[in-house]
């Protein structure tokens, strides 16, 4: 942490990105970043390869968030937030890449790649968010209560409403304290996940209609097509925590969220999601065979082809892997 701060002081003007299809912890940690390195006398910008998801757009200066790459400042440092990889940052890499800045690297994924020319890498931190409160207590930045709203959400968001074992005792220190703040959780957590449309409720019911289970019972899989998109016409940011359904039954061991891209159904997002304790499925291990990375416990990939045949092709895997366990 001490070397973040230190190369912080060496630099002047800062890019802040995170990973592709930004969620709570990712846009939370960045609008805090943001006021961290103003509270330190630097000048920054966030720059991200997608858009704000409708149901963050409540978050305080989050219109300060572009995803507009025709009028990019210059910068002297660029800071990589909740990102395993620096391709994870989607079109923000190659304009990280064009300037050949520096790079401070600042995640709590297992499968971080250290890409950065300064890295602070911390698995057992519940969030980016977590790790970013920390950086303001370093650096002795006084925290308002536009920040603590950010990183609260942050955190809450990548630790399930603080129900997921990435949730530690510090975790719940650190929230306590943001919540002194003046913040109302109720109405924090009525913002983040009580605001879906109708169109996003009809969504709902075509995925969980998709909900297939292996002759096990141990893996559970569901989809999100383009076609879906189309006709509820619904948010796909909205389907972030729909794997959880999957996830919750009984004997499942892995649960697995396949998502069409909207531009490009060749492109098929996924989400994998493990649970338990003792011998736990390391989902971040399936990920990785294909490109992607993550948690332990919850993890994720890209792979190009038609939904029939990655799905095939993924599940295979997985029962191959559930074998061995």
């Amino acid at each position: 942490m001490k070397e973040v701060i230190d190369a912080i002081k060496k630099s002047k003007r800062f890019l802040i990105t995170a990973h592709v299809k930004l969620e709570g912890d990712a846009l939370g940690s960045q609008l805090a970043m943001k006021e961290l390195l103003i509270g330190m006398g630097k000048e920054a910008f966030i720059l991200d390869s997608d858009p704000v998801p409708e149901h963050y757009k409540f978050l305080p200066k989050a219109d300060e968030v572009s995803d507009k790459f025709d009028k990019i400042g210059i910068f002297d440092a660029a800071i990589v937030l909740d990102c395993p990889t620096l391709d994870r940052t989607g079109r923000v890499r190659d304009v990280i890449k064009a300037k050949a800045v520096s790079v401070i690297n600042i995640d709590h994924h297992v499968s971080n790649e250290k890409f950065g020319d300064v890295n602070w890498v911390e698995p057992n931190a519940s969030s980016a968010g977590e790790m970013v409160f920390r950086l303001f207590k370093e650096a002795r930045v006084l925290m308002t209560k536009e920040v603590a709203l950010s990183l609260y959400i942050a955190i809450l968001t990548d630790t399930g409403s603080f129900n997921y074992d990435n949730t530690s005792s510090i975790t719940h220190e650190i929230a306590g304290e943001l919540l002194g703040y003046g913040l109302d959780p109720a109405l924090v957590s009525e913002s983040v996940y009580e605001r879906r449309s109708v169109k996003d409720i009809n969504l709902l019911g075509l995925v969980l209609a998709t909900i297939r289970v292996n002759k096990k019972g141990t893996i559970a899989y569901l989809e999100v097509t383009k076609d879906m998109l189309d006709k509820t016409g619904a948010d796909l940011a909205k389907s972030e925590g729909l794997i959880n359904f999957a996830r919750s039954i009984d004997g499942v061991k892995v649960a697995v969220l396949f998502k069409e891209d909207q531009e490009d159904k060749n492109k098929i997002n996924i989400s994998f999601r493990s649970k338990g304790n003792g011998n736990v499925v390391d989902v971040n291990r399936i990920a990785s065979l294909f490109g992607g990375g993550g948690h332990t416990k919850a993890s994720g990939c890209v792979v190009t082809g038609s939904l029939e045949d990655v799905k095939k092709k993924v599940l295979a895997k997985i029962e191959e892997v559930l074998k061995r366990c």
